[in-house]
């Protein structure tokens, strides 16, 4: 009898896709339970409930020292690990400022410990620089630098900058230079963060430079 030959058999690579989409699945599902169990504020800040952790916002700033009115978005969700605490957070952002200048940024911030699920009334407060590629690479020219502390007030964040734009931003709106000499602190100008996205932001940052 001559030998019998048969067609190879062809690996489905439905099998091994489904496999990958439920261990992203199932690893979604841990982190997601994890942050349910140590964060749980994260799902409700603002006062209302998210799905996923995180919140955003912006709001105008008036500063006389530094120029006028200022648009800030931002973009904050929860950060744990080693030298973080449980209610971190981390984010971006954007500012748009009177002579129409954008500045990417990075967020970082804490609210008041132990939260539980209600953010209403507790402390919060934000350190937030630009994040530009070259302050990136060469790591030496965060500006602007702000600083934002106030609280909740649900679905607002109700803040001042402690002097910070003041001392990032001359009369005219320009960036001082990295080692300029200017009062620590200054103007001390109020901002309420508004829910919202970064729509609501564009607008913001229009009229602002409509003015």
């Amino acid at each position: 009898m001559g030998s019998q030959t048969y067609p190879l058999r062809r690996k489905s690579g439905i099998g091994c896709l489904t496999r990958l989409v439920l261990i992203f699945v199932l690893v979604g599902e841990v982190m997601w339970g994890a942050l349910w169990v140590f964060t749980p504020w994260a799902f409700y800040m603002g006062g209302g409930f998210h799905w996923i952790p995180q919140w955003q916002g912006w709001g105008r700033l008036h500063s006389n020292s530094a120029g006028g009115d200022y648009a800030i978005y931002i973009y904050i969700y929860p950060k744990t690990g080693r030298g973080y605490g449980m209610t971190h957070v981390a984010g971006t952002g954007l500012l748009c400022t009177p002579r129409g200048e954008r500045f990417n940024l990075i967020v970082g911030g804490d609210f008041e410990k132990h939260l539980g699920h209600d953010t209403n009334g507790k402390t919060a407060s934000f350190y937030i620089y630009n994040r530009t590629l070259v302050s990136r690479i060469v790591g030496n020219d965060p500006r602007p630098s702000l600083e934002l502390r106030g609280k909740w007030n649900n679905p607002d964040l109700v803040l001042d900058d402690h002097g910070s734009v003041a001392r990032a931003f001359d009369h005219t709106a320009n960036l001082y230079p990295t080692h300029a000499s200017r009062p620590y602190m200054g103007e001390v100008s109020p901002v309420t963060l508004h829910e919202g996205t970064k729509s609501d932001f564009e607008a913001a940052c229009a009229a602002v430079k409509s003015r």
